[in-house]
């Protein structure tokens, strides 16, 4: 697909997500404030992240100044070492990147891992292919952790943290952009990991609708193209209709 970034406000714009779901490459968010650029998750690998990189000159973007991650699954994390910038997470993500940093990151261990947890192999083989060569990759974990909500204040643009859990990641925060009416959702709403997932597993529908707000326009989450408002409420009324 083209390294064609999409505009979905004055100052906001996405590197969207690879339409082909084997990839596991999610959407990562840009903010521009003036001198400083913002990513809202740092892509799953250092190859993604290269390609962000190639795709912020295109718009002359300032250097990236931080990294924020919604949840610490590696789809999100991965590629956040090539920015050279400090990451912003939950404390609870910190914690986990942590434990993920010690690990022998290497197509080996990922192939003991397969053989040793079956159930996660179709997304430890989507990591496999996503990363190109483990011999310098790094985990980089959160230098800035927040506990429950934090606000990031660069040339007049209001960045707005908040933690809010989930099914799919503990971890989960959104990150909202007041003046922009755009807010970055994540994978906060979606169902547990597939290698955690029941039949039963559901997006989470009250978790979609505690997000709603006449205040935002624009909702952006891990692995789907932008929604309006209107789009998420017509979910929410598919559902209903559905009961």
């Amino acid at each position: 697909m083209p390294d064609t970034l999409r505009q979905i406000a004055d100052h906001v714009w996405i590197f969207p997500r690879d339409e082909d779901p084997n990839k596991i490459q999610p959407n990562v968010g840009i903010i521009v404030t003036g001198k400083h650029t913002v990513l809202v998750d740092g892509g799953n690998s250092p190859r993604h992240a290269r390609r962000v990189m190639i795709a912020l000159d295109d718009i002359q973007a300032p250097a990236v100044s931080y990294v924020i991650y919604t949840h610490s699954h590696w789809d999100h994390v991965f590629g956040a070492m090539v920015f050279g910038a400090p990451a912003i997470g939950h404390e609870l993500c910190r914690k986990q990147l942590a434990e993920q940093a010690t690990r022998p990151w290497s197509y080996s261990y990922i192939q003991e891992e397969i053989i040793r947890t079956p159930a996660r192999e179709a997304g430890l083989r989507a990591l496999s292919r996503a990363v190109e060569d483990w011999r310098n990759f790094r985990v980089v974990q959160p230098e800035i952790a927040l506990a429950k909500r934090m606000q990031l204040y660069l040339d007049g643009m209001m960045i707005e943290m908040e933690h809010v859990g989930g099914q799919h990641a503990a971890d989960s925060i959104i990150v909202r952009l007041p003046q922009e009416r755009v807010v970055f959702t994540g994978d906060c709403y979606y169902p547990p990991p597939i290698h955690l997932r029941k039949p039963t597993d559901t997006l989470d529908f009250a978790m979609i609708e505690s997000l709603i707000s006449d205040d935002y326009d624009v909702y952006v989450d891990g692995h789907g193209d932008p929604m309006k408002r209107a789009d998420i409420q017509q979910m929410l009324a598919n559902r209903d209709g559905a009961k």
